[in-house]
């Protein structure tokens, strides 16, 4: 075992296993509540992601049931743009065993980007959640974290992964969420919908194409405001993305901001939004006119 800075709980330590047949590689990072592992799987010859309950948070059931929940659903789920689960483990401590996902997460990209993505990249990402967050409603859950942390970039194919606090359309706490990225019903504590995801879409768009968070501190204002416990989503406007001297195209700047809507009502669907920013892409001839009961096209790949 190995400890990590500030007199965290030790991690695994390379070598060491973590449920049978799985023998730690590193561990790869740690959340306030879990762990992530990569680790060898003897059964499969291949590395793959372990995701566990912190040493400290091993007792609280709610951590627990929340994890089985993720690994259950994963089980459950098959789509290009999420990421395959191949086991639970639910004893003596919960493990989820998911498919490796070689590629850099959209916030990585966008941080080390010299330039910002084009905007019809940016109507390809778009339409990967689109179609990930589509099947994933019609399944009955709802992912409500979707922010460029959560989305990887496997050989163009945006992948959105974490589904830790992806739950059925319902009441949640207050807060529940990312704090910056959070819809204003997730702020606020209500009930969700497959809007709340839309707005996620929309602040996922809206940073990758101008490399600010629509709510991230801007001065002391703000940054006393978050340490209130208060919510930016709930106290100011939502930020237009062409005031940060980014050239969009029209349809796609208005899509971004039909997301951002503060009343979840006045969100486009997420079928609506794919449809949005197909109209990008049309001049390529990447997208044909379809009947709005149509399934959603196959997406191009991603430039990132």
């Amino acid at each position: 075992m190995t400890t990590t800075p500030d007199l965290e709980p030790p991690v695994l330590a390379p070598g060491d296993q973590i449920a049978p047949g799985y023998v730690v590689v590193e561990h790869a990072s740690r959340g306030q509540a879990l762990d992530v592992y990569e680790v060898f799987s003897s059964e499969r010859l291949c590395s793959c992601v372990a995701k566990t309950v912190r040493p400290d948070r091993a007792d609280v059931t709610r951590v627990r049931d929340r994890l089985l929940r993720e690994g259950e659903m994963l089980g459950r789920l098959a789509h290009p743009h999420l990421p395959r689960s191949f086991e639970t483990i639910p004893e003596p401590v919960p493990v989820v065993i998911v498919e490796t996902i070689a590629g850099m997460t959209l916030a990585d990209i966008i941080e080390l980007r010299a330039r910002r993505l084009p905007a019809t990249d940016l109507a390809n990402l778009g339409q990967h959640l689109c179609s990930a967050l589509y099947y994933l409603h019609g399944a009955g859950y709802l992912h409500l974290d979707v922010r460029p942390a959560n989305v990887v970039s496997r050989s163009g194919v945006a992948i959105l992964i974490d589904l830790s606090i992806a739950m059925a359309p319902g009441e949640v706490r207050r807060g529940y969420g990312s704090r910056e990225y959070l819809a204003p019903e997730q702020a606020r504590g209500g009930p969700v919908t497959s809007a709340s995801d839309v707005w996620g879409i929309g602040a996922t768009l809206f940073e990758a194409a101008t490399a600010v968070a629509p709510f991230a501190a801007h001065g002391r204002a703000d940054d006393d405001a978050w340490s209130a416990g208060r919510f930016l989503q709930l106290e100011r406007g939502t930020p237009d993305p062409l005031t940060f001297g980014r050239r969009l195209p029209a349809v796609l700047a208005s899509v971004i901001r039909e997301c951002l809507a503060v009343n979840p009502a006045d969100r486009p669907t997420v079928l609506e939004v794919h449809e949005q920013l197909g109209q990008v892409l049309a001049p390529e001839g990447s997208l044909t006119a379809r009947g709005p009961d149509a399934p959603l096209a196959h997406e191009k790949a991603v430039g990132l």
